[in-house]
């Protein structure tokens, strides 16, 4: 029985001294898994403070930017769509979408160009001109040089949308008409000159005056 009873002694006391050596490394683990823990929270609140923060600034700078009283300065926020109308050497009307070059020195007014369009970004205008114009917008495709057409959604659901309306009608002016594709309406002004900065290359040049040499 003596004997029995220091062996579970021995026994008793051989599992409280194991416990006792791994109790620091439990510990340890402990305070690593919380740590961790923190840290990723301390990570994710910090990101969407960076990010919160980012927004406000953003939102801040566009707001300066379209009330700055600097038309150009609202088209570095948002474009309008802008089409450029023409008569081929032919005298069929064609157009081709514009927009802002982000990737130039300087920024530039270039045409979008796909495989449905002419390298420099030209298409007919039969259905284009059918999309219920009001006022037709026939009688605005010149003979010669062109014409500049600025549109936006009629129907403002976004900041986004109000900001595209109010670059338009600054560096465009009002619209003067209506037309409709795929159901919606959008308001639309007309130009002969495009606003801020160089028109397309190809423009500049054919715009540009004979040499009186030739």
């Amino acid at each position: 029985m003596a004997f029995a009873a220091a062996a579970v002694s021995v026994g008793a006391t051989g599992c409280w001294m194991a416990a006792a050596q791994f109790a620091p490394l439990a510990a340890q683990a402990a305070e690593y898994v919380g740590g961790t823990a923190l840290e990723l929270t301390s990570g994710i609140g910090a990101t969407e403070t960076a990010e919160s923060k980012a927004a406000k600034e953003e939102a801040a700078e566009r707001a300066s930017a379209m009330n700055s009283g600097d038309a150009c300065n609202q088209l570095e926020v948002e474009v309008p769509d802008v089409i450029e109308l023409r008569r081929s050497a032919a005298g069929a009307p064609e157009y081709r979408e514009l927009q802002i070059s982000d990737t130039l020195a300087e920024r530039q007014w270039l045409p979008l160009a796909d495989s449905e369009t002419t390298p420099e970004g030209w298409r007919p205008a039969v259905n284009f001109l059918q999309m219920n114009f009001t006022p037709p917008l026939g009688a605005v495709v010149p003979e010669s040089a062109s014409s500049f057409l600025a549109y936006t959604p009629s129907k403002v659901i976004t900041a986004a949308d109000g900001d595209r309306l109010t670059a338009m009608s600054s560096n465009f002016g009002q619209p003067v008409g209506t037309f409709t594709w795929n159901g919606n309406y959008y308001h639309y002004v007309v130009t002969s000159t495009l606003p801020c900065f160089p028109p397309p290359p190809e423009r500049i040049a054919e715009d540009a005056p004979a040499h009186p040499g030739f």
